[in-house]
């Protein structure tokens, strides 16, 4: 998630704020709390990056 915010030149607290996301939910995912993410929050959290589940899933990262 940081590395795509890097990406996109935003931080993790824009991307939540303009995809709707919960902080907690964010901070959950990214301490390993939450280790299977519902799709509506992988979703929204493309929203806030304006970019497709089928970008996101089409990243090097998942290869």
């Amino acid at each position: 998630m940081k590395e795509l915010a890097a990406e996109h030149n935003m931080t993790i607290h824009q991307i939540i704020q303009k995809g709707g996301l919960n902080q907690a939910t964010i901070s959950e995912l990214m301490n390993g709390r939450t280790k299977h993410p519902k799709v509506s929050t992988i979703q929204k959290f493309c929203d806030g990056l304006d970019i497709s589940l089928n970008t996101f899933f089409n990243s090097d990262r998942f290869l």
